[in-house]
């Protein structure tokens, strides 16, 4: 069951204007600067809500937490998940809008001033997305665009559903009443969990706002979702998250045949992926059948040499492809 530990006053003061959600599971050395960041904002008419989702680090990240306990409404509950945690924020939340912030992540002052002033303007949408700074990893700052032709756009159900746009959650502010209306975050999802939302969330008429423009700061870390340099794991949740769109949302004959296209061109582009690894490990017999699972779908005349010279010269043809997948980037759909 949800427990309330030491809060601020959560029922005499008028509702915000937005509610930032954050999540908080193994993460007591970061939590300070991200609600540091939150508090800096140039926007103000906020609350904030800590969600502890079973977290293992409970002692430092409440200690973490102690200097804000009287701003903040801190919430405990048993590990289920990132998913189950957000939704127990939204639960809680009395904002017009949803700012979801993950609690290693940062944001830059004017995140939800820029955030509130695009949704204000643009009433047919029901979130927005803004761009981010990598940081914390091996290869320093780095820019992650979520709109692929660089943005800002507004994408509609299809364009979503084609994963036109990406989305991270510490990027993303919404509409409160359109994320109760669409069934919150998928339970079932750790992973894409997302994905799935924000699709769901423009079916069957409305629509996702990019900004193309960086306000947010994403940790990279070992053991996070971005410490997986091949995406293996992002990849096979995708797919996961794309048949879970197939079960929770009315679909016309037209919307389920795209639907279809979509997860076989992802699982089609991790088999490919999956094939080149184990090519890389000198693994050959499965990289033969992940080879021609992925050419189930491409069809690719150059896929099927290769799947016939591993089988039939496996270590000479492992060789040549090594030499060739060292030299050429991995395909992509």
């Amino acid at each position: 069951m949800n427990s309330v530990q030491q809060t601020a006053d959560h029922s005499e003061s008028l509702a915000p204007k937005v509610s930032v959600i954050i999540p908080a599971h193994n993460t007591a050395p970061f939590i300070a600067e991200t609600i540091d960041s939150v508090f800096h904002q140039t926007f103000r008419d906020f609350e904030v809500i800590v969600v502890n989702d079973g977290s293992p680090d409970t002692p430092e990240l409440e200690a973490a937490l102690q200097p804000y306990m009287t701003r903040i409404h801190y919430l405990k509950q048993e590990n289920r998940g990132v998913s189950s945690a957000r939704n127990t924020g939204i639960r809680h939340a009395r904002g017009e809008f949803l700012a979801f912030l993950d609690s290693d992540d940062i944001w830059l002052p004017d995140y939800l001033e820029t955030q509130l002033r695009f949704l204000e303007t643009h009433p047919q949408v029901d979130a927005s997305i803004a761009d981010a700074l990598l940081f914390g990893g091996p290869a320093g700052e780095t820019t992650l665009r979520m709109l692929k032709n660089g943005g800002p756009g507004i994408l509609a159900f299809a364009e979503m559903l084609r994963r036109e746009g990406g989305q991270i959650p510490s990027a993303t502010t919404a509409r409160r009443l359109r994320v109760l209306e669409a069934g919150m975050f998928d339970e079932r999802l750790r992973i894409a969990e997302d994905l799935e939302l924000f699709v769901r969330i423009c079916f069957p008429d409305r629509a996702v706002g990019y900004l193309g423009q960086v306000l947010v700061k994403y940790r990279q870390r070992p053991g996070s979702l971005t410490d997986d340099p091949r995406r293996r794991k992002w990849n096979a949740a995708e797919i996961d998250a794309l048949r879970r769109l197939g079960e929770n949302l009315d679909l016309s004959e037209a919307q389920r045949r795209l639907l279809e296209k979509e997860i076989a061109a992802a699982a089609a582009a991790l088999a490919l992926s999956d094939g080149y690894h184990h090519i890389s490990e000198h693994e050959y017999v499965p990289a033969v059948q992940c080879l021609r699972s992925a050419n189930a779908y491409y069809r690719d005349p150059r896929i099927s040499v290769a799947a016939f010279c591993l089988n039939a010269f496996p270590q000479m043809a492992g060789r040549l492809l090594n030499w060739r997948l060292k030299r050429r980037p991995v395909r992509r759909t």
